[in-house]
């Protein structure tokens, strides 16, 4: 295999009978310059403490009586907090390099209790939601992706953490979202393709309360959405939406909830996309907000939690 680092100077002639050296020259590789990334003050220490509240639920799991789901989930979300240290303390967080730095120690832990360790750790993930949302508004590129899906990550572990997620992602970061890709005729035309997928999920049969309730608060969103889209994106000159969207009426609340995931799970990287790629403050502010609600959609409609949400998969 040629690496990147191989110039060839001899053209495919080269590799058809030559000697690899003969015809090549071997020239240094520089990356790329890192992209500016401003880390907020107390992060790393919040970051510590979420991540050691989790611990202390996990060593008194037995004598606590938690499910083994709750404890799969903890652990699943020990893991990804320490994958998200290591980019933050990357020399390249916004294009999600990786360090070797490991969480710092802290204080011992004084709850005596699981809802007790459960209320500190909801404290600090609801903290750490607050303080990525507002890096993501002042931040702008990759940087602003950065933050807004730490801050969608935040917001629906908090929801989660007290009972457990039956699905647990395992995306990684190895791509980078297409900052030309996804403009605001793209994610108006995103919002009305959702307000029709959540109206037919809403069509199914004998849904049960909580299923209706959920889902028409998610089209209510939705519905919401595209006049916060213009309103922030004021002399974007409307087009008619798209016709023939290929969903179905859903035939009970499992058809009803897999539209509802398969919706969000296109929205997110769309979403992530678009705060990344936008140069405009007001559109990335209802971006960030709008990743967060489709990211808490996916898992509260049987979706997989995410490690990055926003980032394509």
């Amino acid at each position: 295999m040629i690496g990147r680092r191989l110039l060839l100077l001899g053209g495919v002639a080269a590799l058809a009978g030559c000697t690899v050296g003969e015809n090549v020259q071997w020239l240094p590789w520089n990356p790329p310059e890192p992209l500016p990334v401003t880390v907020p003050s107390g992060l790393t220490g919040r970051l510590a403490r979420t991540d050691a509240l989790a611990g202390h639920l996990l060593g008194h799991a037995s004598a606590w009586g938690l499910s083994s789901g709750r404890v799969t989930t903890l652990e699943w979300f020990r893991k990804a907090t320490a994958e998200h240290f290591q980019v933050i303390a990357s020399s390249d967080p916004a294009r999600r390099q990786h360090s070797t730095t490991v969480l710092p120690s802290t204080p011992s832990l004084t709850q005596r209790t699981a809802s007790a360790t459960q209320a500190a750790l909801g404290k600090e993930l609801s903290a750490l939601r607050a303080l990525h949302r507002t890096s993501a508004q002042q931040a702008a590129g990759p940087a602003a992706l950065l933050w807004a899906s730490l801050a969608a990550f935040s917001a629906t572990m908090a929801a989660v953490l007290p009972t457990g997620v039956g699905a647990l992602g395992d995306d990684g970061t190895e791509r980078s979202p297409d900052l030309t890709g996804t403009g605001v005729d793209q994610v108006l035309q995103l919002g009305a393709q959702a307000v029709y997928g959540y109206e037919m999920a809403l069509a199914a049969p004998k849904l049960g309360k909580a299923d209706q309730a959920a889902l028409r608060g998610r089209l209510q969103q939705w519905q919401a959405f595209r006049p916060k889209v213009l309103t922030a994106s004021p002399t974007t000159e409307l087009t008619a939406p798209s016709v023939g969207y290929d969903v179905r009426p859903a035939r009970d609340g499992a058809s009803a909830r897999l539209i509802a995931v398969q919706l969000e799970t296109a929205a997110l990287p769309m979403l992530g996309a678009w705060i990344a790629g936008t140069s405009s403050a007001a559109e990335r502010r209802v971006g960030i907000d709008a990743l967060a609600d489709s990211n808490s959609a996916l898992v509260r409609f049987g979706g997989a939690a995410l490690r990055w949400p926003g980032w394509p998969g």
